[in-house]
């Protein structure tokens, strides 16, 4: 497929209302998609704004983003053209190419019903059943749930437009999947829970529960065993927030998949197995999820099945990837920079095609200090340097991000992944990270806060090799305890 993709994004023009800059929630929605799917594929595409006040406008073929809310509901154009795509008898495969972009909550039973089914893309915050909009897009907040989301929505486009070209046996993307039933988890671990979902739908697993659950008790528990039985793994991450309740039960929804997967294990134990992570953060838990936990921990029904464990989180991503990875399932990926014994800290030094000149030029510094300094060349396709990319991650003991020319997107992009590296299936500790960018002068403490690197932004290379030096001495002392403990 040669032509433009085209991805029609349809929304009620009252959820466009200028919040920021003059410029809408739709319009800013429509900016990132289009600055992060230029760096997640190579094909070109064009995104085609849909508002219902143009009421006779067409659809295009090809991808489609209902932005979902109150308004769109009440918009009889919006719902008309959402109705026309299934009523379309050439596209036998729509709901692969549909994706709902929930901008507002809505209660379930005013979610089209077509829609239901499908993968959800939540872009507003939710507490514990206290949901709103979001519309700072670069708070603290924003960067857990819209930007995640957001990379989650552009690899799901990158992979369905892999399916529609017939190119998905180049990758390993769907084909031959296991699945895992991925709980729901509190807000305090929605980011975490993010990270694990991402990281098991690249590494080839199906996830489950895909869509919204329905809200009330019998429909959830009723949707609950249907991708149960789909599944051969569940993993359940238990923290300090009791979750929402459905309607008509006492019980939050993780603690009603937690007993369900516990029955489902009962009735099939040789094709299901269970993981359990409780935080050792519980400082601020309510009663009731005090309760809970001490029902895992005290209750053998409700751990039937079930390795429990109670450790660091960066532990319990170690524990899963064992237990899933170990099995050979893209182990193609994990071999790409085989385990040796190792005599020097691995830097990765992460920088744009456009940033190689003066990369070369810092490569050419770090190399005179006894460190082994892995880069990335450009060379395959995108998911293939994707791949590449997160298996650096797993193996570097620490990362310099640099930037000269290109631009802050692409560096946002890269600070999030080295935040998420300790769900990529580490084995070691990050003994240490840093952004070097001239650029950065002035908000030093902003990327300091935000994605917890140090930042060099002088002209010089003088406190980027003192940060070398540090990893130098934090790694001779990792390598000390390695021979100690052996």
């Amino acid at each position: 497929m040669s032509e433009k993709l085209n991805i029609n994004i349809l929304y009620a023009e009252d959820d466009n209302k200028p919040i920021m800059q003059n410029k809408g929630w739709v319009s800013y929605f429509e900016k990132f998609l289009n600055m992060m799917l230029k760096q997640t594929m190579n094909r070109q595409f064009k995104i085609n704004l849909l508002s219902d006040s143009l009421e006779n406008s067409t659809l295009k073929d090809g991808l489609y983003i209902p932005i979902l809310s109150p308004n769109f509901i009440l918009s009889g154009v919006s719902l008309d053209r959402l109705e026309g795509l299934f009523l379309n008898g050439n596209n036998e495969k729509i709901h692969d190419r549909i994706f709902p972009v929930f901008k507002s909550p809505l209660d379930f039973v005013d979610i089209p019903e077509k829609l239901r089914p499908l993968r959800a893309y939540i872009f507003y915050l939710d507490y514990e059943n206290h949901e709103q909009e979001l519309s700072d897009f670069f708070s603290k907040e924003a960067e857990k749930g819209y930007w995640m989301k957001m990379v989650d929505l552009c690899f799901d486009i990158y992979e369905t437009v892999l399916k529609m070209s017939n190119q998905d046996d180049k990758g390993d993307l769907v084909h031959n999947r296991r699945s895992v039933y991925l709980a729901d988890t509190g807000q305090d671990l929605a980011g975490a829970r993010n990270i694990i979902k991402r990281e098991l739908s690249r590494h080839g697993y199906e996830v489950y529960p895909k869509g919204l659950l329905p809200h009330d008790f019998s429909g959830m528990k009723k949707s609950i065993v249907e991708d149960l039985k789909k599944c051969q793994f569940s993993i359940h991450m238990v923290g300090a927030s009791y979750g929402s309740i459905p309607h008509g039960s006492d019980s939050s929804v993780m603690d009603l998949q937690n007993g369900l997967a516990s029955d489902h294990y009962e009735k099939n134990p040789q094709g299901f197995s269970r993981l359990i992570w409780i935080s050792p953060s519980l400082k601020f838990a309510s009663e009731k999820q005090k309760s809970f936990i001490h029902n895992i921990k005290r209750d053998a029904k409700a751990s039937l099945g079930a390795e429990v464990l109670q450790t660091s989180l960066e532990d319990f991503k170690n524990t899963l990837w064992e237990e899933l990875l170990d099995s050979g399932l893209n182990k193609k990926l994990r071999d790409t920079y085989p385990q040796e014994d190792q005599k020097l800290p691995i830097i990765y030094l992460i920088y744009d095609e456009s940033d190689q000149k003066e990369a070369e030029k810092l490569i050419s510094n770090i190399d005179d200090q006894q460190v082994k300094i892995l880069t990335l060349d450009n060379k395959g396709d995108l998911m293939a340097l994707r791949n590449k990319h997160i298996d650096a991650l797993k193996q570097m003991d620490a990362a310099i991000v640099f930037q000269e020319n290109v631009n802050h997107q692409w560096v946002y992009m890269k600070l999030l992944d080295l935040l998420k590296a300790p769900g990529f299936g580490r084995s070691k500790p990050i003994l240490g990270r840093m952004f070097k960018s001239k650029k950065a002068k002035g908000a030093e403490n902003e990327y300091v806060n935000r994605y917890e690197v140090e930042v060099d932004s002088s002209e010089d290379s003088k406190k980027m090799n003192k940060f070398i030096k540090e990893i130098k001495v934090a790694f001779e002392k990792t390598q000390l305890e390695i021979v100690a403990e052996s």
